[in-house]
């Protein structure tokens, strides 16, 4: 292939025109192209290493140039059996060199006749449209856009727009749709926290922390709130004994007596002495009952009543 197919191609492509024009060369440079249209369809590996190597199509398209019909179409039917195989690797390699340009000049230069050149390059288009080949709908749209929007007496490159702004819709709908399924926190940058703010938050706050001296408390603990309801609790007791003793040295003072309701001895009085016993149990009263020692008082109030002595 190198060296008995492509050598007389690309010796009369040399100069982007073809080199001759002769009968026998024309001819020649017909074989040639049948036989690779047919490798590019059934050697589809090794044809490709060539094609690449030597830039093939480009060559090939300059016999679009030909004043020859028949050279013509053959060019481009070599290039229609690389659109058809639908390989992104050809698909790429025609973009990359732009390779639609000498087709679309030729058709440009026919001017409309309706003749064969004319309707294989439509075919050529209208299969691109029909077989979604996206990647070269948005490159003929793109950049050829304009040229072709004047061919008004068919509908497909009409038709080629509309899909490739049905392709551009999609697109959009996709990218907003992935837009919102992020929250809009993290959509736009400037809300975007940085980590070492962060770091700088609480290393301030540890700060903040130190600044408080050892025996300063922050939160009150449980021990100083029991402390203090002490305080109070013997500071309401000690004045309610003080005003007891008060009262008890004025009732001594006065020739007054208390009647006990015995059982025994009805209407006889006795003095009611102030003991340290009384005292205590007062103490005992004032201060914070907890769970738990309700019966011991109750115990230690029904002892004391058994101590006391009856009067008789």
């Amino acid at each position: 292939v190198d060296f008995l197919f492509s050598a007389p191609l690309l010796e009369n492509t040399a100069h982007g025109e073809p080199q001759k024009e002769d009968y026998q060369t024309v001819q020649l440079l017909g074989l040639i192209l049948e036989l690779l249209s047919f490798c590019v369809e059934h050697h589809t590996y090794h044809i490709k290493n060539c094609i690449l190597n030597k830039d093939l199509l480009r060559r090939i398209l300059v016999l679009m140039k030909s004043t020859h019909k028949f050279l013509v179409l053959c060019a481009l039917r070599f290039m229609r059996k690389l659109i058809a195989l639908k390989d992104e690797f050809y698909n790429r390699y025609i973009i990359k060199g732009n390779l639609f340009a000498p087709v679309v000049d030729a058709f440009v230069q026919n001017n409309g006749r309706y003749n064969l050149l004319d309707s294989a390059i439509i075919e050529m288009f209208e299969f691109i449209k029909l077989e979604d080949i996206k990647t070269l709908c948005s490159h003929v749209v793109e950049n050829y856009g304009k040229c072709l929007d004047d061919i008004c007496y068919v509908q497909t490159f009409k038709s080629l727009k509309s899909r490739y702004d049905q392709h551009q819709d999609k697109l959009k709908d996709r990218e907003r749709n992935a837009l919102e399924g992020v929250p809009s926190i993290l959509r736009n940058s400037r809300y975007r926290r940085d980590q070492r703010q962060m770091e700088d938050e609480e290393e301030m706050w540890f700060n903040e922390d130190d600044e408080f001296d050892d025996n300063e408390a922050i939160v009150p603990t449980a021990t100083d709130i029991l402390a203090k309801k002490l305080d109070t609790d013997l500071d309401s007791i000690t004045k309610m004994v003080k005003k007891e003793t008060e009262a008890r040295m004025n009732n001594n003072s006065s020739p007054k007596t208390t009647v006990l309701n015995n059982s025994a001895g009805a209407g006889q009085t006795a003095p009611s002495p102030t003991t340290t016993e009384n005292k205590s149990a007062l103490f005992k009263r004032g201060l914070v009952d907890y769970e738990g020692d309700s019966d011991e008082d109750e115990e230690e109030t029904a002892g004391e009543a058994s101590k006391r002595p009856r009067l008789s």
